[in-house]
């Protein structure tokens, strides 16, 4: 095993941008975690020859897996089964048993099979069905040392078939690779830190003295509005295993409470445990959020637990009769401020019963800012304690970005305030 992967993408609606393609998100992230680096991820246009030609130059580099999404269904553009056959040289065959699984979806589904879908029952010589959940049976192959797997476009079901099916039986030929004189299973180690309160710049010189590359270890970074990711990559040695220990480390060490998670750690989940763990409540008061907040803890399975509820207290009549916010405070200070956001704080516990509780107020735009109160301004306060405190943020980009960002800092606030306040 090579602990190498690529990725095959058939459709003209990707090439033309009429769709994202979020499958080869999923599915490198998914490779990672097993222990397989994606090496090559191509999409191909719906013509027989282009996808075979892929499939040929693909298998030629040896990878532990070749996986191709899309071009299963019954139409004369999905090519997938044809160019599998084409390229390895395997005729399609006919699965009666196949059809008629194809012929109960539909009928669940309450619809009619048409002639067109008898095609679907066909896939090439030696190769196995994947259980599928749509009306698209996608199957697998070895070729060589090479596990072909074939699945649907559509990203649910190439999901559901790649988390139930193939990936275990992926991990199974990894496993048997490796079981031998008791050497380890070949494929990379990955470590996901996930990161929140820095940009990748800052976290770049943060790290300068640390070597991105080189003794079998390398590090990565993936920017989004949750945060950052840093993807610590080690082959399958000893000596890059002792690296990426030494280098988790530091890394940790430089960052500290930056670092709020691992894996595909949730900043609301984060929250929810430190809650749970202390035998606190929390409730939400929130204006220019909308409820993004609360809606993010609720997120969590079992956040009634902690989360009693929330306020959204758009106007200002609202943020008095609901929050007990003063009139004169909001017309002295304006509903964008520092005492406003405590204000609204101190009232959600207050009414709402809690123990603890996250404000937010802002201006998201594209209008309402001015020189003293710009559009991306947004105030956080927190309670805690029967300690209320607040802090400033200016956001960026659009209005939606601004939202989401600013529920991703007032739960990361409200996180830091149970930390060490010297990591803050």
């Amino acid at each position: 095993m090579h602990g190498t992967a690529e990725l095959i993408f058939t459709g003209d609606e990707l090439l033309r941008g009429d769709i994202v393609n979020t499958n080869q998100a999923f599915l490198g992230e998914c490779l990672l975690d097993v222990g397989l680096f994606t090496t090559h991820a191509l999409s191909v246009t719906d013509d027989l020859d282009a996808i075979a030609s892929a499939l040929q130059a693909a298998l030629i580099r040896r990878p532990d897996v070749v996986v191709i999404s899309g071009g299963l269904g019954p139409t004369e553009d999905d090519l997938t089964r044809e160019a599998v056959s084409s390229a390895l040289g395997r005729p399609l065959e006919h699965h009666d048993e196949l059809l008629e699984q194809i012929r109960t979806r539909f009928v669940q589904l309450g619809m009619n099979m048409g002639d067109s879908n008898r095609k679907q029952a066909l896939i090439p010589e030696g190769a196995t069905a994947v259980p599928f959940i749509g009306t698209a049976p996608g199957f697998w192959l070895v070729s060589g040392d090479t596990l072909v797997a074939a699945l649907p476009g559509v990203p649910r079901e190439l999901a559901t078939m790649w988390t139930e099916t193939v990936e275990p039986l992926l991990k199974s030929r990894l496993s048997a690779s490796g079981a031998k004189d008791g050497r380890p299973v070949l494929g990379v180690i990955v470590r996901r830190l996930r990161v929140y309160g820095i940009g990748e710049s800052t976290l770049a010189e943060l790290l300068g003295d640390i070597p991105w590359r080189g003794h079998g270890v390398d590090i990565g970074t993936r920017a989004a509005l949750d945060g950052l990711t840093l993807i610590l990559r080690a082959q399958p040695t000893a000596e890059a295993h002792a690296t990426l220990a030494r280098i988790e480390e530091q890394v940790r060490d430089i960052l500290g409470t930056k670092i709020y998670g691992t894996g595909d750690a949730d900043l609301a989940g984060v929250v929810g445990g430190l809650l749970r763990d202390r035998g606190l409540t929390v409730a939400t008061a929130e204006s220019c959020t909308g409820g993004l907040v609360a809606k993010r803890l609720t997120d969590i399975p079992g956040s009634s637990d902690y989360f009693l509820g929330g306020v959204v207290a758009y106007s200002d009549r609202l943020k008095t009769a609901m929050l007990d916010v003063e009139p004169a405070l909001l017309d002295e200070r304006g509903a964008v401020s520092e005492e406003v956001a405590a204000a609204m704080a101190v009232g959600a516990c207050r009414r709402l019963g809690a123990d603890c509780a996250i404000s937010t107020t802002g201006i998201a735009g594209p209008g309402g800012g001015s020189v003293d109160k710009p559009v991306g301004l947004v105030y956080v306060g927190t309670t805690l304690g029967g300690d209320v405190q607040v802090r400033s943020f200016t956001m960026f980009r659009s209005r939606e970005e601004i939202r989401i960002r600013t529920a991703q800092t007032a739960l990361d606030v409200f996180r830091r305030r149970f930390l060490d306040p010297l990591d803050r």
